[in-house]
């Protein structure tokens, strides 16, 4: 797990002060939150490489001795100004992009959703839009925000510019595979469960792994799979932002356990023909057969996020225009 070196701490840090006292933010929450923001930022300017999870360890030490109370008084350089002021551009310009993403999708697809409904498909569609890493309570705050702002008559009516269809096409090819995706986080919830990873682990490489081994088995997960390579990442991004998003998840099942060992071995075996020290590249995996239902994923299950793979009867997938 790395950390951010100390001038990189120290100027996020006065970045969430300037922040909070040009933009507002009333309580830790919402300063956690920025926090993601300013590391989005940072991340797309090419400063900053956040491996696995460890995006949330970075906005714990942002937010480290945060104080709302010193916000007039604390110290904001030009440089802080200017990275909250990005950060703020940053976060309307996802939002843009996920209100009118959200707009086409419905228009194209299906004109009415429930809440919860609602709440997963914004929650499909971020990492669709944005590839940054988006922190677990700035996901939050955009899936609040789109939804509240949604007008169905609006987003029913509206002239759609291509580009947006494009991204509403993308998330249905997304929502089109969410039993592999249910899939293939019980078979990382699994493995999260099993052999405890650090998040530094818990990335894209691993999920590929998981998405191969979902493949391997997908007879006895009675999955009809048939991934490109497109299809194939947009659906470990999807896999790896939701992952943040959850903070329990029930016990694994058996199958899934199995599936989960088979990436284990196959991890280890890239090790060994590597010859990679199991605590440089890839972080050394620390056993359990402990039963107690733990996660190491932070945050709270809100958006409507299958865990177990499932087979969805055909009526409630939204229909595909001919």
């Amino acid at each position: 797990m790395t950390t951010l070196d100390p001038a990189a701490q120290e100027l996020l840090q006065n970045a969430l002060y300037a922040y909070v006292q040009a933009y507002g933010g009333e309580s830790i929450k919402e300063a956690r939150a920025i926090a993601g923001a300013l590391l989005a930022v940072k991340e797309k300017a090419g400063d900053l490489i956040a491996a696995g999870l460890e995006i949330e360890t970075w906005v714990d030490e942002i937010v480290q001795d945060f104080d709302l109370s010193t916000v007039a008084d604390h110290l904001k350089d030009e440089g802080a100004r200017s990275l909250a002021a990005q950060a703020k551009h940053w976060r309307e310009t996802v939002e843009v992009k996920a209100q009118a993403t959200l707009d086409a999708y419905i228009q194209q697809y299906v004109p009415e959703l429930d809440t919860q409904q609602l709440h997963g498909l914004i929650a499909t569609i971020l990492p669709v839009i944005e590839d940054a890493k988006i922190s677990r309570d700035e996901a939050h705050r955009l899936i609040h925000h789109v939804s509240t702002q949604l007008d169905w008559q609006v987003a029913l009516e509206r002239v759609i510019d291509p580009k947006w269809a494009l991204l509403a096409e993308k998330t249905m090819q997304c929502v089109i595979n969410r039993d592999v995706e249910a899939s293939v986080t019980d078979v990382m919830n699994a493995y999260v469960y099993k052999f405890q990873p650090t998040a530094v682990e818990i990335g894209e490489g691993l999920v590929e792994q998981a998405v191969q081994a979902v493949t391997n088995s997908k007879l006895a997960l009675d999955l009809d799979l048939d991934l490109n390579a497109e299809t194939q990442k947009l659906l470990i991004k999807q896999v790896v932002f939701k992952l943040n998003l959850m903070e329990a998840s029930p016990p694994p099942s058996k199958i899934a356990i199995e599936i989960a060992q088979q990436v284990n071995d196959e991890v280890a075996r890239y090790r060994r023909e590597h010859e990679l020290d199991p605590t440089s590249t890839l972080p050394e995996i620390i056993r359990t057969d402990d039963t107690g239902n733990r996660s190491q994923l932070g945050g709270e299950i809100s958006v409507g996020i299958e865990l177990q793979p499932s087979s969805t009867p055909a009526e409630d997938l939204p229909e595909t225009p001919a």
